[in-house]
């Protein structure tokens, strides 16, 4: 997957999604304003930036050299995933398990509205 595909992969999880450009040169995409994908438009390698169960985190750090502890971020709670090196599967199953992640921290009445697109 490229850039302009994982865009367009996580705008369609719900219409509730936005992006928007974080500090210049990151693209935020966020449910209710929080989080759930990153993608550091300068980095010299392209990767996005999610949200990983801890145990799920460290057991793919383990399995894929091209999933590391995120940059600038929470390292047990975010993982970078260079996404030239990653099979586009396990990426968009990432990206969605980072939306399901978010969305379970919001408050009960934001998640009530919100599930999946299929």
């Amino acid at each position: 997957m490229n850039i302009e595909e994982i865009r367009t992969y996580v705008l369609s999880l719900h219409h509730e999604v936005t992006e928007d450009l974080f500090a210049g040169d990151w693209l935020s995409f966020r449910i209710h304003g929080k989080w759930f994908v990153l993608i550091w438009l300068e980095s010299p390698e392209p990767r996005i930036a999610v949200n990983i169960q801890p145990d799920t985190a460290r057991e793919l750090r383990e399995r894929f050299d091209a999933i590391r502890p995120a940059y600038h971020m929470n390292k047990e709670h975010w993982s970078d995933l260079f996404i030239e090196r990653l099979d586009d599967g396990l990426v968009r199953q990432l990206i969605r398990q980072s939306y399901v992640n978010i969305v379970g921290k919001l408050p009960k009445k934001a998640r009530e509205n919100l599930s999946l697109a299929d």
